[in-house]
């Protein structure tokens, strides 16, 4: 299948929860991402034996609540080799394990790219604006630098999903 101009391999492999461990760790700065900070970080650590091979996978897998419990049988997702999410045999629906779907397909946004742009941006402002407003137009552009960044990220990982979504329609168990 094609997503953006990409090539992406969707698989589905047959697996058995083997154990499912949920937990939440409190506390702010439970993770490694800077923005939003969170007050809790729910995590879930799975390990699936795939029926083919019957060798074991771990996956770990923070903020998102999975309706798992062991001897579950799924079928696991799989796109270019990464873990996306499963599906359900029982209940024949499947569900997302990432909401980064651009990782998955390789696009990076480069986060320091966007704020050497957004500093750029801001120096700019406070060199060219000579009045007393001009740290506040170079703050709402460093605010903007960032909002587009989430907003263009945000649209991307939409798009990725949903034509997911429709290549999955076409797998017989879904």
């Amino acid at each position: 299948m094609k997503v953006l101009d990409k090539e992406v391999s969707i698989e589905l492999h047959p697996a058995t929860v083997m154990q499912v461990d949920k937990y939440a760790r409190t506390g702010i700065f439970t993770d490694d991402r800077f923005l939003p900070f969170t007050a809790n970080a729910l995590h879930t650590n799975i390990v699936f034996q795939l029926k083919d091979t019957e060798a074991t996978q771990p996956l770990n897998v923070r903020d998102v609540q999975l309706p798992l419990y062991n001897k579950q049988e799924v079928d696991i997702i799989s796109a270019n080799e990464f873990i996306i999410g499963y599906v359900d045999v029982k209940n024949e629906e499947y569900y997302y394990i990432t909401n980064n779907f651009c990782k998955v397909m390789g696009l990076t946004i480069p986060v320091f790219f966007t704020w050497i742009i957004g500093i750029t941006a801001a120096v700019t402002a406070m060199i060219i604006i000579k009045n007393n407003y001009a740290p506040l137009f170079a703050t709402m552009l460093l605010v903007v630098t960032w909002l587009m960044h989430i907003s263009i990220k945000f649209i991307l990982n939409r798009k990725i999903e949903n034509e997911i979504d429709e290549c999955l329609k076409t797998f017989s168990a879904v």
